[in-house]
């Protein structure tokens, strides 16, 4: 996909129950920072539940993901860090939950986002195996 966001998975951890994934984000236009775009994701049984930076690539990103995975059943909050009338350091943070029997789908679309297999999050499957 051309002019997609690129993610760099930093750190993963399958879980029982869940597999979190933490790394960047490189939008498809130049940064004016110089640090990177962070994000932290959890995968659980029926839901993808995503951190990214409060910021104007944060906000990029959400709409970028809004469109490959549809909109969200709440709208994204925004955790505030340190003072609670400074916004340094802000989150936004989404769910998206999905039915159990579009599981397998919704994972393999992910994947292909992220462009990094996700099979700690389906038990005993490999990566790039189909359901």
């Amino acid at each position: 996909m051309a002019g997609d966001w690129k993610f760099r998975i930093l750190h993963e951890e399958a879980r029982s129950r869940r597999l979190i994934l933490e790394g960047h984000v490189d939008p498809p236009y130049k940064r004016p920072y110089h640090d990177p775009l962070f994000f932290y994701a959890v995968v659980g049984s029926g839901y993808l539940s995503l951190e990214v930076s409060r910021d104007f690539d944060g906000e990029r990103l959400l709409d970028y993901l809004f469109v490959h995975l549809g909109q969200p059943e709440e709208p994204p909050r925004t955790q505030v860090g340190g003072r609670q009338d400074e916004e340094e350091g802000a989150l936004l943070m989404v769910e998206w939950r999905f039915p159990a029997e579009g599981r397998e789908a919704w994972l393999q679309r992910l994947e292909e986002i992220l462009d990094h297999p996700l099979a700690g999050a389906v038990p005993n499957r490999q990566p790039g195996q189909e359901a």
